[in-house]
C-alpha cells in the first residue's frame, strides 16, 4: 500500500505545482522599434550639443595669458580659489585655468579637485596634474636592502 501512496503523492504534488506556475509572458505583438530609435536620436543630439558647448568653453581659454606680475599671480590664485568654492561650471573653469597656467602653486587646488563630485572636474584635474608626475623636483632615493637571507650568504 505504501508503494502506491508515495508515487501518487509525488504525482499530485507535481500536478499542483504545474498548475500554480506563473503564466508565460506573451511575445511582443509588434516589433516596431521606431520609438526606441527616436529616443536614441534625441539623446544623441543632447550629447552632441553638450560637447559643442564644452568646446566653446575651451575656446574661451584660448586667449588666456599667464600672469606676469606678482599682483596678477595673487589675483589669479584668489580667483581660482573663489572658483573652486562656486558651482560645478565655475570649478571646471578654475581647474582648466589652473591647467593652462601649469604652475606648481595650483597643485593643492588640483588635488582637491580630484575629490570633486562632478566627474568632468575630476577628469580635468587629473589631466592637469599629469605633467607634474615624476617631475625632476621630486627625487625619490630608494635604498636597496640586503636580501632576507644575508646571514646565510656570508
Amino acid at each position: 500500500m505504501q508503494n502506491v501512496l508515495l508515487p501518487g503523492a509525488v504525482g499530485l504534488l507535481a500536478v499542483f505545482l504545474w498548475l500554480q506556475r506563473k503564466p508565460v509572458k506573451p511575445m511582443l505583438s509588434s516589433t516596431d522599434a521606431s520609438a526606441v530609435a527616436q529616443l536614441n536620436r534625441t539623446q544623441l543630439e543632447l550629447v552632441i550639443e553638450a560637447e559643442q558647448r564644452s568646446k566653446t568653453k575651451d575656446d574661451d581659454l584660448s586667449n588666456w595669458t599667464r600672469p606676469v606680475t606678482v599682483q596678477e599671480t595673487i589675483s589669479l590664485q584668489q580667483a581660482l580659489r573663489f572658483g573652486m568654492n562656486a558651482g560645478p561650471e565655475e570649478r571646471l573653469l578654475a581647474v582648466r585655468q589652473a591647467a593652462c597656467w601649469g604652475h606648481r602653486s595650483v597643485l593643492p587646488l588640483l588635488r582637491r579637485a580630484l575629490h570633486d563630485s562632478d566627474p568632468r572636474v575630476v577628469e580635468a584635474a587629473a589631466l592637469a596634474i599629469e605633467p607634474f608626475r615624476s617631475s625632476p623636483h621630486r627625487k625619490v632615493v630608494q635604498v636597496s636592502r640586503p636580501p632576507r637571507n644575508v646571514s646565510r650568504m656570508r
